[in-house]
């Protein structure tokens, strides 16, 4: 797992796809708990004391990435970290940056899919509409072509807001669904793995407010 940065109050990783971003309940691997396991290896080979049993290092992710996706993901080490860098979150402060290969190039080389969305019965897919209707709530995505690949394309976005499934949702509601999202109409790539990747990140930490900008390589 690739360590894009580090100090005393933040890890942050290149999430592989496949892997959770919070260990959960779920049964399948996290990077939360791959990330705890690394932090704590490391606390025992800094550890000359002999305390190796006591060390129970605090590793909490700070956001969510969709298991099937990759990139940038921000880890706390400790509780007061997490809640001023989830407050960032909150507040839209953050910006995200993404990268999606996509089956078809969208209509234009770039625009804003402005729409309204909900999650369906199952809570495990969002439904996009073109208007409002009952329980859902606006969303918007900001997006530029950057290069054709035969049929695909590769396209940056930029998520205005933060809804469950929002830019793999919007994408497939305009006919353009991520290569390996199945979810949402894409034709198979990998198990558990999409062409998505949280390339970008920019906040500002939580203890000395200096900007951070994190970016992440994409290994596609």
């Amino acid at each position: 797992m690739q360590i894009l940065f580090e100090d005393k109050d933040l890890l942050v990783i290149n999430k592989p796809a496949g892997l959770s971003s919070e260990s959960g309940n779920a049964r399948h691997p996290s990077a939360e708990k791959e990330a705890l396991e690394m932090y704590r290896q490391k606390l025992l080979g800094d550890d000359s004391g002999g305390m190796s049993m006591k060390i129970s290092p605090y590793l909490r992710a700070v956001h969510r990435l969709d298991r099937a996706s990759s990139g940038v993901l921000v880890m706390a080490k400790s509780k007061t970290m997490l809640t001023a860098l989830m407050n960032q979150f909150e507040q839209r402060s953050v910006e995200k940056t993404y990268q999606a290969l996509v089956e078809k190039a969208p209509n234009t080389e770039s625009g804003i899919l402005a729409h309204w969305l909900k999650r369906d019965e199952s809570g495990k897919r969002a439904l996009v509409f073109d208007q409002a209707v009952p329980d859902s709530q606006p969303c918007e995505s900001e997006y530029k072509l950057i290069e054709k690949r035969g049929e695909s394309a590769l396209l940056e976005i930029r998520p205005r807001t933060g809804r469950f499934h929002q830019i793999r949702a919007q994408l497939a509601h305009i006919g353009c669904p991520i290569v390996g999202d199945v979810l949402y109409g894409g034709q198979i790539w990998r198990e558990h793995e999409i062409k998505l990747h949280a390339q970008r990140l920019s906040f500002e930490h939580p203890r000395s407010n200096a900007p951070m900008v994190i970016e992440a390589p994409w290994q596609e």
